[in-house]
């Protein structure tokens, strides 16, 4: 089974991708702030979801620490902000996408599968 960290403050949102994605056959972990998801075992996870704006602060800290310390693993940059300068920054990050909300499933189901497919880690 495909494992994938949900990254997102906003409880609400973040339960419901979560559900929607488990329906769709991943096993999803969620962390609600930026510090539990720095403090959690990324290596476990074949892709993580991310959210820009977490509370307060920005998630950039984590992404660059997931593209140093694991390169390989995709990583969709999930936000209600779609402004350039954000955008830019997550791209110079090496961010493997970037998805404006509202979240549509089936279009997270695809950018999941073709980043998993183009790394040879496809198997539900």
């Amino acid at each position: 089974m495909i494992k994938i960290l949900l990254v997102e403050d906003e409880k609400e949102t973040a339960d419901c991708v979560a559900k929607l994605l488990n329906r769709k056959g991943f096993e999803v972990d969620v962390k609600y702030d930026l510090a539990s998801a720095i403090a959690a075992d990324l290596s476990s996870y074949q892709v993580i979801l991310l959210d820009i704006l977490l509370r307060s602060e920005k998630s950039f800290p984590l992404l660059k620490k997931i593209k140093k310390e694991y390169p390989n693993i995709p990583v969709l940059i999930v936000s209600a902000y779609d402004d350039d300068e954000n955008i830019k920054e997550a791209k110079r990050l090496k961010a493997d996408g970037v998805m404006t909300k509202p979240i549509v499933i089936e279009q997270l189901e695809s950018f999941i599968l073709s980043k998993l497919k183009s790394s040879g880690k496809e198997s539900i």
